[in-house]
This record gives C-alpha cells, sequence and structure tokens, in this order.
C-alpha cells in the first residue's frame, strides 16, 4: 500500500470515531434535556438557586474590587519609586532620560 492511503485510512478512522463519539454524546444530550425539562421546578427551589447566584456574584464583586484596590496600589508604588529613581538620576547629573 501507497502511505499517502494508508495516513488517508488513519486519518478515516479517527474521524469515524470522533463522529460516533459526538453522536453518542448528543444523543445523551438530548435525552437528558428532555429529562430535566420534564421535570417540574418548585419555587423554593428557583428562590433558592437565585440566592445561591445572588450570593456568588456579590463574592466575585468584592474580589474583583479587591484586585482593583491591589492594582491601584501597585500603580502607585511603582509611579513613586520611579518618581524617586528619576530625582535621583537627576541630582547626580546624569541627563534626563526620555
Amino acid at each position: 500500500m501507497s502511505d499517502d492511503f494508508v495516513v488517508l485510512m488513519v486519518a478515516f478512522a479517527v474521524s469515524a470515531t470522533v463522529n460516533v463519539g459526538l453522536a453518542i454524546a448528543w444523543y445523551r444530550t438530548n435525552k437528558r434535556l428532555k429529562q430535566l425539562e420534564s421535570r417540574p421546578l418548585a419555587v423554593a427551589q428557583l428562590d433558592e438557586v437565585a440566592s445561591r447566584v445572588d450570593a456568588t456574584l456579590d463574592a466575585v464583586s468584592a474580589r474583583l474590587d479587591e484586585f482593583a484596590s491591589a492594582q491601584d496600589f501597585m500603580n502607585r508604588v511603582v509611579v513613586e519609586r520611579l518618581d524617586k529613581l528619576s530625582r535621583a538620576t537627576l541630582q547626580k547629573g546624569a541627563p534626563e532620560p526620555s
């Protein structure tokens, strides 16, 4: 057999295997979706899910605020250190960096 034909057959075998796997996953997903859609949801359960989502969003918001504060602090520190370095080099008589 030709090398090109062997490569083509391997590619076909891999493609067929992937397609069969995707078809099985699609079938199972549709089956699970129909099962979940047919199940009635209680109002209390929806309220619980909504409260968990709200709590999670509050936690993410708090972490994001902490991150922004830390970033502001780091920016101030870097600017102060660069300013001190610039002043120190100017006092030594070195030309101002451009």
